[in-house]
């Protein structure tokens, strides 16, 4: 989902993802707690208030399509170390 973010979709879809991220990156912090590793810890707690759809962090299209792809490359690295 946050690599199809870089298409222009309903205001709906970025609000899902938005939910989807933040839930997904507590659940890797979780992880990362649990096996000690100190880099995905910080990151997925700065992705997880990054996304938070309940206090939103409103930001230009054109800072959060590489925000996205980040993100993204993230979550699959946090795959597979984690």
């Amino acid at each position: 989902m946050l690599f199809g973010a870089i298409a222009e979709w309903p205001y709906g879809y970025y609000t899902l993802l938005r939910w989807i991220t933040c839930i997904a990156s507590i659940l890797v912090a979780f992880q990362a707690f649990e096996k000690n590793t100190d880099w995905a810890k910080i990151a997925f707690i700065i992705i997880a208030i990054l996304f938070n759809p309940l206090a939103p962090i409103y930001l230009s299209r054109s800072i959060w399509i590489p925000l996205d792809i980040v993100t993204a490359i993230l979550f699959i690295f946090a795959i597979k170390i984690l």
